[in-house]
């Protein structure tokens, strides 16, 4: 059974259907949303939903399992760290190995010796 995340509620709070299904205790957060839907600073606001409005987000999603939001942040906020120490001239083809997807990079050099910390990021925002 598929499930429902943190990324379709986002998804979900674009259609006013949606949003005007919601109970009148979340309108002020909805308000807040349509003041800037693109924010990150949304994630109290997606968290709120799925916590209190179970019912209809089932509507919304039929058939699909809802999970546990604390399951999802703590999924987010895993750390994989990469760490690559290598001469100048080898670091771009280190990089091409790396497997795709959103990464944060420290850089740091010193001569032609160059250290790069990568975090992976599992989110998907």
């Amino acid at each position: 059974m598929k499930k429902i995340t943190l990324l379709e509620i986002k998804e979900a709070m674009r259609d006013s259907r949606f949003r005007n299904n919601l109970p009148p205790e979340l309108q002020d957060d909805v308000k807040k949303y349509l003041k800037n839907p693109k924010c990150k600073c949304n994630l109290p606001i997606y968290l709120r939903i799925m916590k209190e409005c179970k019912k209809q987000i089932k509507e919304y999603f039929p058939g699909r399992a809802i999970i546990d939001p604390n399951e999802e942040i703590n999924k987010i906020a895993q750390n994989n760290w990469t760490v690559i120490n290598c001469h100048i001239d080898q670091l771009a083809a280190r990089l091409k190995k790396l497997p795709t997807g959103r990464k944060q990079l420290a850089i740091t050099r010193y001569e032609d010796q160059v250290t790069v910390v990568i975090n992976e990021l599992n989110a998907v925002w």
